[in-house]
């Protein structure tokens, strides 16, 4: 997959015609995934590329229809996701007040045809150009015919549109297992391990520290059932997500994760944390004993649900 930036006003040069799906496609959710397919799927029935078209920074930020600027998945985690899936090109358009003011008509001109986009691929609810006044179904009008559209129809889990807004309010509420569901995938989080306070080490329980970038969506404070990928090779542990109320509390959300059977230096190291389930909210410990039997409580609890899951097998 070839990343392209553009400014409005630039222009692909891209000999090859397109069939595009647009949108920011926050979470790569079920939905989500289902667009990029069909994409994937005529642009190879037709002899064509394939593209998906975003927005950086999110429009909602700039238009101030979100005021946390959070992302379930961070820009380079979809880089990372749109590379496997296969798509041909990331058109990712920088966004802001002039482009936001851009008329449906215009949008349609400057920013598909000029880039020789001939079909597109989008959402029942997709909407464009100033205000959001342009809607799926008026591409091809204000296109003159010049673009086929493909609208596909609402996709639900359980009565529930799978959506990034309920899936932000799911992981704010510790229901992770339900983003599973609508994710298809484990949700993720990455960090850089730092030096913690070295509380577990006393007890023989060491845990590798981290605190969440900003931009990921706000996560519920507690403990989790977690998959750790390091160096390629993935471990299984526990993660508490808080301030360490008990011992040395800090002022930032710090997640600690102990991984079972591993005692290598990992340091300075990025790791990649899968929340597979929530187990309890944080606690104050009167006591390190409290503590420690509290954990070992949690242990056990974590590794049967990896049992269950079959999670020791992959």
């Amino acid at each position: 997959m070839e990343l392209i930036r553009l400014k409005k006003g630039e222009y692909l040069n891209i000999n090859h015609p397109i069939v595009a799906t647009i949108g920011q496609f926050d979470g790569l959710h079920l939905a989500h995934l289902l667009l990029l397919k069909k994409t994937i799927e005529l642009s190879q029935k037709r002899n064509l590329k394939s593209a998906i078209f975003t927005f950086d920074p999110h429009p909602d930020f700039i238009l101030n229809k979100d005021k946390t600027n959070t992302y379930v998945t961070p820009f380079d985690e979809k880089v990372k996701l749109l590379r496997e899936i296969g798509i041909d090109y990331m058109i990712v358009i920088e966004f802001n007040k002039e482009v936001a003011q851009m008329l449906p008509i215009s949008f349609v001109e400057d920013i598909l045809i000029a880039n020789g986009v001939k079909e597109v691929v989008v959402g029942f609810d997709f909407s464009f150009g100033q205000k959001g006044l342009g809607k799926a179904h008026m591409i091809e009008e204000l296109s003159k015919s010049r673009i086929k559209c493909h609208i596909v129809d609402e996709m639900k889990h359980e009565n529930q549109k799978i959506g990034t807004s309920f899936i932000k309010t799911l992981l704010q509420n510790g229901r992770v297992r339900e983003v599973k569901d609508l994710m298809g995938r484990f949700y993720k989080i990455t960090g850089k391990v730092v030096h913690g306070n070295q509380v577990g080490r006393t007890i023989n329980f060491p845990t590798a520290n981290f605190s969440i970038n900003s931009s990921f969506a706000k996560l519920h404070p507690g403990v989790y059932v977690v998959r750790v990928s390091i160096d390629d090779k993935k471990y299984l542990g526990i993660a508490n997500l808080g301030t360490n109320p008990s011992f040395n509390k800090v002022d930032n959300m710090v997640f600690e994760t102990h991984i079972f059977d591993f005692n290598q230096d990992i340091y300075d190291k990025i790791i990649d944390v899968e929340l597979i389930d929530f187990i309890r909210d944080e606690i104050k410990f009167s006591s390190k004993e409290a503590f420690l039997k509290q954990i070992l409580k949690d242990t056990e609890y974590a590794k049967m649900i990896c049992v269950q899951l079959n999670l020791f097998q992959k």
